[in-house]
This record gives structure tokens, sequence and C-alpha cells, in this order.
């Protein structure tokens, strides 16, 4: 599902989310704390959320299972 991925496509899709849940103060709070600990890890805010959105799909196949 993920192997071949257009990153500038996946950021435009993130940045979307992000401005149409601009006053969700949960989302942002949510967001904020992705962001900071990509930062920890030394990594994009891009690419963690890439991460989270694999586990996901992972977990979610497996459960089906």
């Amino acid at each position: 599902m993920f192997r071949h991925y257009n990153v500038d496509k996946f950021k435009k899709i993130i940045d979307e989310f992000i401005l149409s849940s601009s006053d969700n103060e949960s989302i942002k709070y949510i967001l904020r704390n992705i962001d900071f600990e990509a930062f920890k890890l030394g990594i994009s805010f891009y690419q963690i959320i890439f991460i989270l959105i694999q586990k996901d799909v992972i977990h979610k196949s497996k459960s089906q299972i």
C-alpha cells in the first residue's frame, strides 16, 4: 500500500487536514505532541505521520485475520 507514494501529494493531504481542523483544539493538541515526538526522534512531522498511518493500517489488518 505504501511502497509507491507521492511525497508531495501526501504532504498536501496532511496540510489540508491540518488546515481543515484548525478550530479543533484536541486535534491541535495531538498534532503538537506528534510534532514534538518527531523532533525528539530527529525526523520530520510528515515522516512520523506516515509511520503512524502505516502502524494503524498494519494493526487493522492484523485484527481482521
